[in-house]
């Protein structure tokens, strides 16, 4: 798997990130030689940010790192620069339309980085082109875990994560989620995703490892967005991921995903038909929304071990 990074428009602004290809913003600004963004334009925690400034704070200029000693980085030559070498690194990357920088990249101290930061935090996923496989639909250009749960990387390498629509129809729709706090650490496929109906407990995997910066008020207030909505107003958590690279190299993407999803649905077709005797229910070539209120006769703690905790 590839882990580059490219971000996916809607608008102009970008909000999916599959990690394939996108070039940093002190190249886009022509402070440093050509090199790709590896963290989501995450700047803050990227090690390549903190040895910039670094050589920023002793005086290496903007015009490239091959001839540091050719002038001084201060305020005044920083002001001087051409204008297409000090645009925001928002406007570099594709977030915003037009934003100059007047921080010397200094992100960390910057209140126009701090309200949009603050403005993605809770934002849902937006809308999202879905692809139908086996009777379930799934958004490609997402990353799902083999416990049918999805992660979306987005600005700034947060990931938001949520239950796919396999999960989603199949236990139907929940009386209430039970989530962990915020700035509680989660663990790569541990089951940190809880859930219940009519009494009946279910966890679900993080996909990936991190700490909560985020949960969605909507369904923790009606657990049927998830239901209505998986990959975008369903959404459960939003991470700060530990080991982002790692975590994604364990999950299925893009065409993989695909054909997955269709062996997870033949796999679910023939637990039902094991259990029950019955075929598969699909409507207009989509499984219907609640498999498990749908077809009596089927094991909840057995769908649970074979689709949430394989």
């Amino acid at each position: 798997m590839t882990t580059n990074i490219r971000a996916k428009s809607k608008g102009g602004v970008p909000v999916i990130f599959d990690m394939t290809h996108q070039q940093c913003v002190w190249s886009q600004a022509g402070v440093a030689p050509p090199r790709l963004c590896h963290n989501a334009f995450d700047c803050l925690s990227c090690s390549f940010d903190k040895a910039m400034q670094r050589k920023k704070a002793y005086g290496w200029l903007a015009g490239g790192l091959d001839h540091p000693s050719g002038g001084v980085w201060t305020k005044e030559r920083w002001q001087q620069t051409p204008a297409g070498e000090r645009y925001c690194r928002h406007m570099l990357s594709g977030r915003v339309p037009f934003k100059m920088c007047i921080h010397l990249y200094n992100c960390a101290n910057c209140a126009y980085d701090q309200m949009l930061d603050d403005e993605a935090l809770a934002e849902p996923s937006g809308t999202v082109k879905l692809t139908a496989a086996g009777g379930f639909e799934l958004p490609p250009s997402y990353y799902f875990h083999p416990g049918h749960t999805w992660a979306r990387v987005e600005y700034g390498g947060r990931v938001r994560i949520g239950l796919d629509d396999l999960a989603a129809r199949l236990f139907g729709p929940a009386d209430e989620y039970r989530l962990p706090q915020l700035g509680m650490a989660v663990r790569c496929g541990g089951l940190e995703l809880g859930f219940s109906r009519q009494g009946r407990q279910a966890r679900a995997a993080s996909p990936l490892e991190g700490v909560v910066v985020a949960r969605n008020p909507e369904v923790l207030e009606q657990a049927r967005r998830v239901n209505e909505s998986p990959y975008d107003h369903g959404w459960l958590l939003l991470l700060e991921p530990a080991r982002l690279q790692r975590d994604l190299k364990g999950l299925v993407t893009g065409q993989d995903s695909l054909g997955w999803m269709e062996h997870e649905a033949q796999r679910l077709g023939d637990l039902i038909s094991a259990d029950t005797g019955q075929r598969l229910a699909a409507t207009g070539g989509r499984v219907v929304p609640d498999v498990y209120g749908a077809v009596p006769g089927l094991d909840w703690n057995r769908m649970v071990k074979e689709f949430l905790n394989p």
